[in-house]
């Protein structure tokens, strides 16, 4: 893992992969991390957010620029891109709380029900950065647990040699009972929104684009959404 400096922050680089784009300010990132705030603000049914995988940070800058004033409580194996992120936000970064765990233990540990849980856990491998065994087992079945009825889990999933996107997609979305992908023109990563209670994809992709519009950010015209399954 790498910190490379940038005119308006940093970003977080691992085996060329962007794993958190860190601005000195609420705002878009132009990056993958816009799209997922706004998932997050667009179709989240309440406040209470849990993220697994805080990096640096990443989605922090857009989620205050959407208007999103909750507290983001976050888990990470290390504590390397909070330190990174604490340097360069301010008090607009609001209330953000990072506890040095790992996230399948977090979660068993924790009565607490989420109205959405995004998991944005990532490790590097031969082949490349990939998503970490737990994301497939047990993540997506704790993470249903740990919803709060109407709740929405997102997942960013990066390609892995030898998988097709349709298995991988189906071992996150297999405990819900209603599922979209989200497809993002400029990268390979997939987000799989799931939950019992979403909008249909049209509606989803209306949402999504309308939140990045109104922060200026590149990515407005670049995701598309389909159901997977209703």
């Amino acid at each position: 893992m790498r910190i490379v400096r940038t005119k308006r922050g940093a970003r977080i680089v691992e085996d060329d992969v962007i794993v958190s784009e860190i601005v000195s300010a609420p705002g878009p990132t132009h990056t993958l991390f816009d799209a997922l705030a706004a998932c997050v603000t667009a179709l989240a049914p309440g406040p209470r957010f849990a993220l697994l995988g805080f990096a640096g940070g990443g989605m922090v800058a857009p989620l205050r620029a959407l208007g999103w004033e909750h507290p983001v409580r976050a888990v990470d194996l290390s504590r390397e891109g909070e330190r990174l992120f604490r340097s360069l936000a301010g008090d607009w970064a609001g209330e953000v709380r990072v506890d040095e765990q790992d996230a399948a233990a977090w979660l068993r540990g924790s009565a607490a029900r989420w109205d959405v849980v995004c998991e944005d856990l990532s490790v590097p491998s031969p082949a490349g950065t990939v998503k970490p065994y737990v994301s497939f087992d047990p993540l997506p079945q704790l993470v249903k647990r740990r919803l709060a009825p109407g709740g929405v889990a997102i997942t960013n999933l990066l390609p892995l040699p030898g998988t097709s996107w349709p298995s991988l997609i189906a071992r996150v979305a297999h405990p819900h009972r209603q599922a979209l992908v989200a497809t993002l023109e400029e990268y390979d990563n997939r987000f799989v929104i799931a939950g019992n209670d979403l909008p249909d994809a049209r509606e989803a992709a209306r949402r999504v684009r309308a939140a990045l519009r109104g922060i200026g950010s590149s990515q407005s015209g670049k995701v598309s959404f389909r159901t997977l399954f209703r």
